[in-house]
């Protein structure tokens, strides 16, 4: 299984005159032959992002469809239900914190996390600089991806 982050799908829906897109866009045209999932954290980031471009109806056909819309698997937080709430709430914390005293925003701290946890085999994205040296998970690209798997 692969780790996808937000950008894929930003520039797959919303900016189709992006120098990436084209790219991006066989990249996505190919999710139903990857094991691929985003987690709850980066399917958030996508509807904030989103909520300035999509009705009320089409943001919550996201939120809660997204799956129908990409074939990907939402993943829950790792081990939420394997620890009473309090103390799962401190080790999650503490491993953000973690991940951003490597100098990474909240949200790349929280799909990292989410990517080292659950043991993917890559994180795909097209800012790899934003992780790269943060991680021992291989950082790729959708090309790159592409071009190791295909």
């Amino acid at each position: 299984m692969v780790s996808l982050d937000s950008n894929i799908f930003i520039i797959d829906r919303f900016f189709p005159n992006d120098a990436l897109y084209p790219r991006n866009r066989t990249f996505v045209e190919r999710l139903d032959e990857i094991e691929a999932a985003i987690s709850i954290f980066t399917l958030l980031e996508i509807c904030g992002v989103a909520s300035f471009n999509l009705s009320s109806k089409e943001l919550m056909y996201w939120l809660y469809e997204f799956a129908e819309v990409y074939p990907v698997l939402i993943l829950d937080p790792f081990g939420l239900n394997a620890a009473p709430a309090a103390e799962w709430v401190r080790g999650f914390l503490s491993e953000v914190v973690e991940r951003i005293s490597k100098k990474m925003t909240l949200g790349d701290a929280l799909i990292l996390r989410e990517a080292e946890r659950y043991g993917v085999e890559a994180l795909i994205t097209w800012n790899t600089k934003d992780f790269l040296h943060r991680t021992s998970l291989p950082i790729l690209t959708p090309d790159a991806y592409l071009r190791s798997r295909f």
